[in-house]
């Protein structure tokens, strides 16, 4: 499995997810976007972004959403295999903030960071 099929295959398990750079026009509320950044080896923890999407009154999904992600990476991260090695993540700091929408305030975001090592040659 390619670096980003495994990521994109992690952050699917809890939304629907996107690459930032790949959301299509019509996506339907709730849905995560994700930075995709690769590296390999010997190169240095990197900082992947993720946020959730809701369109919601109440804080509590967005919440949730995030447990359940933190949850999932655990005390030690988790391990995605991958072609000739693995990928490591885990919490980075501060794992999530709450960040409002100037355009609508019932779309509630919350913005995730992640840490990745990349484990493999290339």
């Amino acid at each position: 499995m390619t670096k980003g099929a495994a990521l994109q295959q992690f952050f699917d398990s809890f939304l629907p997810a996107y690459a930032t750079n790949a959301v299509p026009d019509d996506v339907v509320f709730p849905y995560l976007t994700y930075s995709a950044v690769f590296d390999a080896f010997d190169g240095q923890p990197v900082s992947l972004t993720v946020n959730l999407w809701y369109y919601t009154t109440s804080e509590a999904l967005p919440n949730a959403k995030a447990q359940e992600i933190s949850d999932a990476l655990g005390i030690g991260g988790k391990v995605l295999p991958i072609d000739g090695g693995y990928i490591w993540i885990r919490r980075g700091s501060p794992f999530c903030q709450a960040l409002a929408d100037e355009t609508d305030k019932n779309i509630k975001r919350r913005y995730l960071n992640i840490t990745a090592e990349f484990l493999c040659q290339n």
